[in-house]
């Protein structure tokens, strides 16, 4: 492996079948989307403080992600997955997702960001993070224990 490794609350391993690839063997954009979404999601589930307040509150979670482009990851045999909160700004947080091929022609892995935001659906705004949910995503990072 090349490149800095870091430390990630969320690991998962995908192994590559030949459905997830392409015509042309490199793996297909909504498998990398789903990848991507299953990384984020089990991040999210960890979040036991956030999704108190989203039952209490009835706000809703949103996330947005603009996708990578196939072609990044090779042709790999597997992809290691990992994600965590990298940012927290005060109505908003960033969830970093890194996904690594392994046993392919590619060693870069790709880095990939997804905003996450508590909309109130009834009042069309945006509200503030709690300093509970803060405290959330700031000791999720600390107790990190992946290695991607």
């Amino acid at each position: 492996m090349n490149g800095m490794m870091s430390k990630w609350p969320v690991l998962l391993t995908h192994s590559v079948v030949q459905e997830d690839l392409d015509d042309e063997g490199a793996v297909r954009d909504d498998i990398v989307e789903s990848w991507i979404a299953t990384a984020c999601s089990a991040y999210l589930d960890r979040c036991v403080v956030l999704h108190e307040f989203l039952e209490r509150s009835g706000v809703q979670l949103c996330r947005h992600t603009e996708l990578p482009t196939k072609r990044l990851l090779g042709r790999p045999t597997s992809v290691i997955t990992t994600a965590g909160v990298t940012e927290a700004h005060p109505r908003a947080f960033t969830i970093a997702v890194r996904l690594r091929p392994v046993g392919g022609d590619q060693e870069t892995p790709l880095n990939h960001t997804c905003g996450v935001r508590l909309e109130d659906p009834s009042a069309g705004e945006v509200l503030l993070l709690t300093d509970d949910i803060r405290d959330e995503l700031i000791a999720l990072a600390h107790a990190a224990e992946h290695f991607n």
